[in-house]
């Protein structure tokens, strides 16, 4: 089954990461993360994975405001597109995480 709105936001992804990781402003504590991501996509992850994956790794560096300008914006459209999952949500809740970046490609 085709599903344009995850092919979307797998090819947002990949582009934003792709353009961070030869951003020469982006660090190197980002480009981990960034680095990891764009494998776990090209892998097969699904998207919606990887955005949580992101947002796991991206946000202590976020709350300490240590985050390169372009990958803030990234984070940020992330985040600002997401709606928080408790960690005890169990498979419920991970449904919702995955309903909560559909839109993130559609820009």
């Amino acid at each position: 089954m085709y599903n344009e709105e995850k092919d979307d936001l797998k090819i947002w992804l990949l582009n934003n990461i792709t353009d961070l990781l030869v951003d020469e402003n982006t660090k190197s504590e980002e480009r981990k993360v960034l680095l990891n991501a764009k494998h776990q996509l090209e892998n097969g992850e699904s998207a919606n994975y990887v955005c949580n994956l992101v947002r796991v790794g991206l946000d202590p560096l976020s709350w300490q405001s240590k985050l390169s300008n372009g990958v803030m914006k990234f984070h940020q459209a992330i985040v600002s597109d997401a709606r928080p999952v408790s960690h005890q949500a169990g498979a419920l809740g991970g449904a919702a995480l995955g309903l909560a970046f559909s839109s993130i490609g559609r820009r």
